[in-house]
């Protein structure tokens, strides 16, 4: 119900007239508060979300049918333990194939090397004749037909030993091929195998025993068991605020009544929206935090996007109704003060409380409790109870 500021009038009787006595207004008293200007600085408070330090969503390299599965949801796990594994029958016979490659391709690199030894052999042994053969010749000792096949021995056994090289190399190369289709074939009967990438927790699991799956399916999820990190979106306007290892206080609204402090570990370079994703490392250790935890994390930094010096007035003497923000500006008349509803634009609201856009001056009087018993026009008396 609203309440005015009343009169109280006093009669009184005597014998057979009447006489009035003086009309007394009682005024209502009012807290009051003086506009002042600060600089801004405060702390500005942004939400966002757990998530882990660390996460993987693991798949195999490689296709096939799901053999066993050996961890579940929730399960905390060693790095290089094995999570999952394919059935690697196909794979282990390919190796085999792969082993067996390589034993013929060694084999052909001895016989190879025994050819060139035989071919290396009979070429100094022609060579040896061609060259007596070609003494001889010049002295008329033996006929142009002995000559002749002798070069012709001597050019075959060449050429034989020449293509005995080639034929080692072939065999060299062979074997480096078959070598290494083995190692291929090796690694994909490693790769049915999943392991765990890092120390962690079992997130997810979207595969069951004795199903097929494709090369790049993301089947497992992993993520790291040290603290989450917080992702915040800082607004556009305050990320050059935002400094690099700059402390920061964190809540969750599931963890009520506990504060966690942490520093700034990233921030983002590129806007997601209207907001810049800025990544805080917690210093406190706490089992209860999980990725995916809403949080709000606290920042203390000077708003550099308003003048150094800004109006305020307290959050308590900031009405509001149909036509906006206004306040009760106290305006002295004579022995009282006067109420005058004025609208205000207001800015953020910081530690001081509100800053005051435009609507007062620096200096002025304006109600701090009360309002919704107020009136424009309304005469009061000042209350402080400070």
């Amino acid at each position: 119900m609203r309440v005015f500021p009343f009169a109280l009038l006093l009669c009184c009787a005597c014998g057979g007239g009447g006489e009035e006595q003086e009309a007394t207004q009682v005024l209502r008293p009012v807290k009051y508060v003086t506009v002042g200007s600060t600089n801004i600085i405060g702390e500005h408070s942004y939400t966002g979300l757990a998530k882990a330090q660390r996460m993987a969503h693991l798949s195999f390299k490689v296709s096939g049918t799901v053999d066993d599965i050996y961890v579940k949801v929730g399960d905390l796990v060693r790095r290089d333990q094995v999570l999952t594994k394919l059935d690697d029958t196909d794979y282990q016979v390919n190796y085999d194939l792969s082993l067996a490659s390589i034993h013929s391709s060694n084999a052909q690199i001895e016989n190879a090397r025994a050819q060139l030894e035989s071919a290396k052999a009979n070429l100094i042994n022609a060579e040896s004749n061609y060259q007596r053969f070609e003494k001889l010749y010049e002295t008329n000792s033996i006929s142009l037909s002995d000559f002749e096949q002798a070069k012709s021995a001597y050019l075959s056994a060449d050429a034989s030993y020449k293509a005995s090289l080639t034929q080692i190399e072939a065999a060299k190369t062979s074997s480096e091929s078959s070598e290494n289709q083995s190692l291929n074939a090796l690694n994909q009967v490693a790769y049915t195998k999943m392991t765990a990438p890092f120390n962690g927790v079992i997130t997810a699991i979207n595969l069951e025993p004795n199903e097929v799956v494709n090369q790049g399916s993301q089947i497992i999820e992993i993520n790291s068991i040290v603290n989450p990190d917080i992702e915040v979106g800082v607004p556009e306007g305050a990320i050059a605020s935002i400094q690099s290892n700059q402390e920061v206080t964190v809540v969750f609204n599931s963890l009520v009544g506990a504060t966690f402090h942490g520093r700034v570990h990233e921030i983002g370079y590129s806007s997601a929206g209207s907001t810049y994703p800025v990544t805080i490392r917690l210093t406190d250790d706490d089992e209860r935090i999980r990725p995916g935890m809403p949080a709000t994390a606290t920042f203390q930094y000077d708003d550099k996007r308003h003048s150094e010096k800004a109006k305020i007035v307290p959050p308590s003497a900031v009405g509001k109704d149909v036509q906006g923000n206004y306040v009760y500006v106290l305006n002295k008349e004579n022995d009282s003060y006067v109420c005058s509803k004025r609208p205000i634009s207001v800015g953020l609201l910081n530690d001081y409380g509100f800053e005051v856009l435009e609507g007062v001056k620096e200096g002025e009087l304006v109600a701090s409790a009360g309002l919704n018993v107020l009136q424009d026009g309304m005469s009061v008396t000042l209350y402080n109870d400070k």
